[in-house]
């Protein structure tokens, strides 16, 4: 069995569930929520400058905490935890929900520019 297969095996929805919530806290921890607020607040309504400024913030954030559940802190380790993540979510709704709102930091609702009035 590849190391891999048994830390999917070991990995299961509650681990996962803790996982998403210690993410989504870790956002809320004052020293992060103050570093997000300053990029988003430069990022604007910029989808461009959000995927350029907010992403890499958030994503580094994500980085840290997956670490303690045994996921590399690397792109790979990001990528491994959101593909597992997306697997459980079919079977449990809590997991389904609490991914839905760890990528609405993500992908925020951009207000689109207004049209000049002719």
């Amino acid at each position: 069995m590849s190391a891999t297969l048994a830390f999917k095996e070991n990995f299961d929805s509650e681990k996962a569930k803790g996982a998403l919530e210690d993410i989504l806290a870790a956002f809320d921890q004052p020293e992060n929520f103050a570093r997000l607020q300053d990029a988003k607040d430069l990022a604007g309504n910029d989808m461009l400058k959000h995927m350029q400024i907010v992403f890499p913030l958030l994503t580094q954030i994500e980085m840290t905490v997956i670490e303690s559940y045994g996921f590399t802190r690397d792109g790979e380790g990001v990528l491994q935890f959101a593909q597992i993540i997306k697997q459980m979510e079919r079977e449990h709704p809590e997991i389904a929900r609490l991914n839905a709102e760890l990528r609405a930091h993500f992908i925020p609702p951009m207000v689109p520019p207004s049209l000049p009035d002719n």
